[in-house]
């Protein structure tokens, strides 16, 4: 009779776990965290995933939507930044905080690491459109091109270095483009002579631009040319080259950065004369990784990461 009984119950087990797979084939993960892609920063949602989905931008990216049902509260210490996604722009709905799902509407979650390491992931709610724009949670106003607003993970930090007076206003626009190698100028040099209150008088010319503030950053040493008398004024600027400007720039306001190895897994990448420089952003924290312990010394450095971190190193500067 024993063994009868418990050869029932096993059975009534393995069905039991059979119709659980079965109603739940798509399910995430129970009640917990959301995954965030080559992230330790997780997300906890207080409802199990019912799946996912994907959603094109107008830009023809698509992502993956993470599924919850309508009511999920999306919360997590490193949480930053809630937005509604709508093809190619956003409306941003909260910072911080704990977000409720609405019924409608795809949204991007961010989280951001003490402002330095960002990673976002697209929720909507079980059954609504991921192949179409949905309506905007709010229906704001905006009063200026959002091309001429810092994307929201960077907002505060480029808004605290133009209030510094480190941001020339010829720059406080068009945020997310790549920056020059003399727009980068422009910013060493505005954090130079606010820093030490006084004018840079040295000089180096160039035969191909006669921009002041490449003949100034270029009279203290902080910047070279390409060759043949040129400087490339309007060369994009990249990871590497931003690390050595920022680099040389402490060193010249008389507190250079401490010196340290960099330990990012594509080390091999970054090229010999700017090795010392990166190591030097990732000791100090002035500059850090794109994710995955990757430096990307080619990638393009845009304006607002050009900002962001030249507000660090004034800030180190005291």
């Amino acid at each position: 009779m024993k063994k009868r009984l418990s050869a029932l119950l096993s059975l009534a087990m393995a069905c039991a776990l059979v119709l659980s797979l079965a109603v739940l084939p798509t399910a995430l993960a129970a009640e917990g965290e959301i995954p965030v892609p080559d992230s330790t920063m997780g997300l906890v949602s207080d409802a199990a995933s019912t799946g996912t989905s994907s959603y094109t931008t107008s830009d023809g990216k698509t992502h993956t939507v993470y599924l919850y049902p309508a009511g999920t509260t999306i919360s997590g210490s490193w949480l930053y930044s809630v937005e509604s996604y709508e093809g190619d722009s956003y409306t941003t709905v909260q910072f911080g905080g704990s977000f409720v799902l609405p019924e409608s509407g795809i949204f991007t979650v961010t989280t951001m690491d003490a402002m330095t390491y960002t990673q976002s992931i697209f929720v909507s709610a079980d059954g609504s459109s991921s192949t179409t724009d949905p309506e905007p949670t709010t229906d704001p106003e905006p009063t200026t091109d959002p091309a001429d607003q810092p994307s929201s993970w960077a907002a505060e930090q480029v808004n605290a270095a133009i209030a510094a007076g480190i941001v020339p206003e010829t720059l406080q626009s068009q945020y997310t483009q790549t920056a020059t190698r003399a727009e980068f100028c422009a910013l060493a040099t505005a954090l130079y002579e606010t820093a030490t209150g006084k004018e840079i008088t040295e000089r180096a010319t160039f035969s191909d631009t006669s921009d002041v503030n490449v003949e100034k950053m270029a009279g203290l040493g902080v910047v070279g040319g390409v060759g043949d008398g040129k400087f490339n004024p309007d060369g994009e600027l990249n990871r590497e080259q931003a690390a050595t400007i920022l680099a040389r720039l402490a060193e010249v306001l008389g507190q250079p950065l401490p010196a340290g190895e960099p330990t990012f897994t594509d080390n091999g990448s970054i090229s010999s004369w700017a090795k010392e420089a990166v190591g030097q952003m990732q000791a100090s924290g002035v500059m850090s990784g794109t994710g995955s312990n990757s430096f990307s010394p080619l990638e393009p450095y845009t304006r607002e990461q050009c900002m962001m971190t030249t507000l660090r190193l004034f800030e180190q500067l005291g």
